[in-house]
């Protein structure tokens, strides 16, 4: 709800801080730079802490951000409003780690699959914010309200989870528990299997991240209004939801890796069909096969990170890095490659590493069942 509301008034934020469409590209990466460093050190943070503090102070400390934001934003204050975003973007990056890794804690516990449900929540708060952003501007309710009344929204029932979550025994209460700590941290990246499950996260993401790049601007440049790209990327959004409120019973049906395989498959016949839109005209169709294929990608993911308890956070912390990684690098690439030889061809990547990551999905299986 916070980097929705933030994203969806982005051109109120733009006009009221006076900035050009470079200076407005520059504050947009705050918030996740501020996310990045967050999950550098969240591994370390919940060790040392614990889930309840961490959620109630990071949240708090968000939504204190946002609520800032809503003053310094029509003050015209630039600085204030980007140190704001930094301050809003790292407890989130923390809270993202935290969230799997208690998500993670609940699923092992159940006899079904809930990770994919649970990251639908996250779709839900980007609609419901989204929503709520368009009716306030549509009836001129400015931005401060705006930004208030999510402050308050998001706070309130994320720091009484914070709360309800179980209390468990800090484990960084020694210098070897800490030095154990930093070992576990530099042996994943080098652990086989995690560097291959990460693959597969990291082709999902890409997926992600090239139709909330370049879905609209694609169908823009085809001659559709602004109108149908906006809707077409609503309906990839609302379809990776109700995609991941459903993806347990698959899960519980077909095995992680075998619909980590179904997806990777289903998601690149989805980009297939984009790419031969000019021929086939079917966009609708093709982005919901995308999206469809691509929901349960990452989370599952995540999940298959879990089955060592001892170096499941450091392999859940390396897993999003990588993946916050990818938001980063999936827009240029990919602009780079699109002006070289066309959007066509830059959209085959994704594909590619789709089906790369449909091959490497045997790894997520658990630990033992790979022995």
């Amino acid at each position: 709800m916070l980097w929705s509301t933030w994203q969806s008034r982005g051109p109120e934020v733009q006009s009221l801080l006076h900035l050009n469409t470079a200076q407005m590209g520059l504050m947009v990466l705050l918030y996740p730079v501020g996310g990045i460093v967050g999950l550098a050190f969240s591994d370390y943070l919940s060790k040392l802490f614990g889930s309840t503090r961490i959620t109630v102070v990071g949240f708090a400390v968000a939504s204190a951000s946002m609520a800032g934001l809503a003053f310094s934003v029509p003050a015209g204050n630039v600085w204030v409003s980007a140190i704001l975003l930094v301050l809003m973007g790292f407890p989130m990056g923390v809270e993202d780690f935290i969230g799997n890794l208690e998500a993670n804690s609940v699923d092992r516990q159940s006899s079904r699959s809930l990770i994919p449900a649970i990251h639908s929540i996250f779709g839900v708060g980007m609609m419901l914010a989204a929503l709520l952003a368009s009716v306030l501007a549509a009836n001129h309710v400015n931005l401060t309200t705006n930004y208030l009344l999510v402050a308050v929204a998001v706070a309130l029932p994320s720091v009484w989870a914070g709360l309800a979550f179980p209390k468990r025994e800090f484990t960084l209460t020694s210098p070897e528990a800490k030095r154990e700590q930093a070992r576990n941290s530099r042996v994943v990246w080098t652990e086989r299997r995690t560097q291959l499950v990460a693959l597969v996260g990291f082709s999902f993401v890409m997926a992600e991240s090239t139709a909330g790049t370049w879905v609209p601007i694609s169908l823009s440049s085809s001659g559709y209004s602004a109108s149908a790209a906006a809707a077409a990327l609503g309906l990839f959004w609302i379809t990776v939801t109700g995609a991941r409120a459903v993806g347990g019973f698959i899960v519980d049906r077909l095995g992680r890796h075998r619909t980590l395989q179904l997806s990777g498959i289903t998601a690149s016949l989805g980009i297939l069909l984009f790419i031969l839109n000019d021929w086939l005209h079917v966009p609708y169709l093709a982005i919901f096969i995308w999206a469809a294929g691509m929901a349960n990608g990452f989370p599952l993911s995540v999940n298959s990170m879990s089955s060592n308890s001892v170096r499941s956070p450091a392999r859940v912390s390396m897993l999003i890095l990588v993946a916050y990684g990818s938001i980063f690098t999936v827009g240029p690439a990919l602009g780079a490659v699109g002006q070289w030889v066309g959007i066509g061809f830059a959209l085959a990547i994704p594909i590619f590493f789709l089906l790369l990551g449909s091959v490497l999905s045997k790894n997520a299986k658990d630990e033992t069942a790979l022995q």
